[in-house]
């Protein structure tokens, strides 16, 4: 599968994406909210603490911003806020701003609006499309072909702002909506007041102040290995003016959005990176970044949860995003690096220069928006082998595993290191472009490969669960067949499901099955099961059963364009009767 060519950044990215959840969030029909929500949708998906993505991270913002506009119950705005933001003309003007998409569902809107305002071919929104499960992508792209190219569509930054309920409910919008879409500088000062006549957060709490530093050997005394046995590292560690400007950048910020202000501290970085100085803080369950520079002296304090520890693969700290790519912060136990770039096969891992624990800069999300894939090592901790980690865009690494099909045996200690293609390197490359990653911090991401079936006409298929293990404990469980025939390879999301266990050390029985296409046009309902499945039966759409204990089944459908209508209903039984779980759509 070749890489996704980078996404070069609209001249309005912000404008762009809110036009793109107004469109598709009017398919879904009226409501007098809709301009609100769209602008909520749109902050919501974007990388946490900044206003635009940045080039290598608008693709996956904008496949955020349109699954969660397609699908609008399963995204939760908190609330309404206090003001009500519609179309600059006024009543009335949402439904004129959008004339020329009368007749259109939400995804003929969406792919009108990728089209028309993004640019692209009728095969790349339809496949965009695909992507965040629009079933009939192609039809889609047809009736939105159909609809008129006049009037032009609106500029949802241009809005009237009107007030409702009390002041104080007004509060959260002015900090979001005015502050992005229409540039009101004065309205982040908005927050700075208590219309109460109470006392701040910040005051009641005192003046920051920073806990002592923590010594450089102390994680080698230290039994749990997390980030209160990092020392503080960098080159302005002993600069009081900017550690002091950054815990009070931290307060203050906390103190207008009235959350929880910084306690005491301790500092983990400190000094210049790419020209830019930036700090981090610790504080209990949270890290604060703050950085400042790109020549105009603009303070930026992004708050993130704290990853939690692992037996040997601890987490790498993004530190600082440059054109060139990304800074990493390891941990002081992590003495050698290397990285490898996925969907390139026979890959050799090429090794990373470090300078205090801090990485040169390392291409990102260049590969389907993910990616690096770091290999570390920590020679002097537990086993002193190297574990393998991936950047997904969040604020720090998650581990890579890979556990391998029957008749491979189960690996107790868990899942492999994805080190070469053996041990899933190359099928990494493959699942790094089958959907998006989750929106929220990721701490492992594991391929579990639980079957492989024999493709109609030839070819292979490799049937994965990938296993997104939440920082908060839950997670995400996405099924994918990766095909590989004589035309090429390629992927199909079977299915997903949010928080459980499953395809995890506590649920490993799943099947799942899905339509594919083969090279002649036809399709075939394929489902598969892991190791102990004992029956496979599907009805409806497609009818079928195999009960022969290879955990296969196939099933042939007719020769089109779009994957047959009709829900399949898939029954899969393990060897003591029991229904297994079914990842389908």
């Amino acid at each position: 599968m070749p890489p996704t060519p980078e996404t070069v950044l609209p001249r309005n990215p912000y404008r762009n994406l809110v036009l793109l959840a107004l469109a598709t969030l009017s398919g879904h029909g009226d409501s007098p909210g809709l301009w609100e929500d769209a602008h909520r949708l749109v902050t919501g998906a974007l990388p946490r603490g900044r206003r635009h993505p940045r080039p290598h991270e608008y693709a996956r913002t904008r496949r955020r911003v349109l699954r969660r506009s397609l699908r609008p119950r399963s995204w939760h705005p908190r609330g309404r806020a206090g003001l009500r933001v519609s179309p600059w003309d006024g009543a009335g003007g949402e439904a004129r701003a959008l004339d020329a998409l009368d007749g259109l569902d939400a995804p003929a809107r969406a792919a009108y609006t990728l089209m028309r305002l993004e640019s692209l071919e009728a095969r790349a929104a339809a496949d965009l499309l695909r992507s965040v499960g629009v079933r009939d992508a192609a039809a889609a792209v047809e009736r939105a072909r159909r609809a008129p190219s006049t009037p032009p569509l609106p500029d949802p930054t241009v809005v009237r702002v009107s007030g409702r309920g009390s002041w104080l409910q007004r509060r959260g919008l002015v900090a979001t909506t005015v502050a992005l879409a229409l540039g009101v500088a004065a309205a982040l000062g908005l927050t700075t007041a208590d219309p109460g006549g109470g006392t701040s957060p910040a005051v009641l709490a005192g003046a920051p102040r920073l806990s002592p530093a923590t010594a450089p050997d102390t994680w080698r005394e230290s039994f749990r290995l997390d980030l209160n046995a990092w020392h503080p590292r960098g080159g302005a560690v002993e600069d009081d003016a900017l550690l002091r400007r950054a815990l009070t950048a931290w307060s203050e910020q906390e103190s207008e959005e009235r959350g929880l202000p910084p306690g005491a501290p301790r500092v983990l970085f400190a000094g210049t990176v790419a020209d830019r100085e930036v700090v981090l803080l610790h504080d209990g369950p949270r890290v604060a970044r703050y950085t400042r520079g790109d020549g105009a002296g603009t303070e930026v304090v992004e708050v993130f949860p704290e990853p939690p520890n692992g037996v040997a693969n601890w987490p790498a700290l993004r530190l600082a995003d440059t054109d060139e790519g990304t800074h990493y912060l390891l941990p002081p136990w992590v003495t050698e690096a290397a990285t490898a770039p996925l969907g390139h096969p026979d890959a050799d891992w090429s090794e990373v220069r470090l300078q205090h624990g801090v990485t040169e800069a390392l291409p990102t999300g260049g590969y389907c928006g993910v990616g690096p894939v770091l290999r570390l090592r920590a020679p002097e901790v537990a086993h002193g082998e190297p574990y393998s980690a991936i950047d997904l865009g969040g604020p720090d690494t998650a581990h890579l595993g890979y556990m391998p099909p029957p008749p491979s045996e189960i690996r107790r200690l868990g899942p492999h290191e994805v080190l070469d293609a053996e041990r899933g390197f190359d099928l990494w490359g493959e699942l790094a472009c089958a959907g998006g990653t989750p929106e929220e911090p990721v701490r492992t991401v594991t391929a579990w490969e639980f079957a492989v079936q024999e493709l109609p006409g030839g070819g292979e298929g490799r049937w994965t669960c990938v296993r997104f293990g939440a920082h908060d404990g839950g997670g995400l469980a996405r099924a994918v067949l990766v095909t590989r025939t004589d035309e090429g390879t390629r992927t199909v999301v079977a299915g997903e499901r949010d928080g459980g266990w499953s395809c995890s050390n506590l649920d490993r029985q799943v099947a799942a099955g899905t339509w594919w296409q083969d090279d002649g046009s036809r399709w075939h309902y394929l489902a598969a099961a892991s190791r102990e499945a004992a029956s496979l039966t599907v009805a409806g759409g497609a009818e079928g059963a195999a009960d022969d204990g290879e955990g296969v089944l196939a099933v042939s459908g007719p020769r089109s364009e779009e994957p047959p209508g009709g829900e399949v209903d898939l029954t899969a039984l393990d060897a003591h009767g029991e229904e297994m779980t079914v990842l389908s759509r």
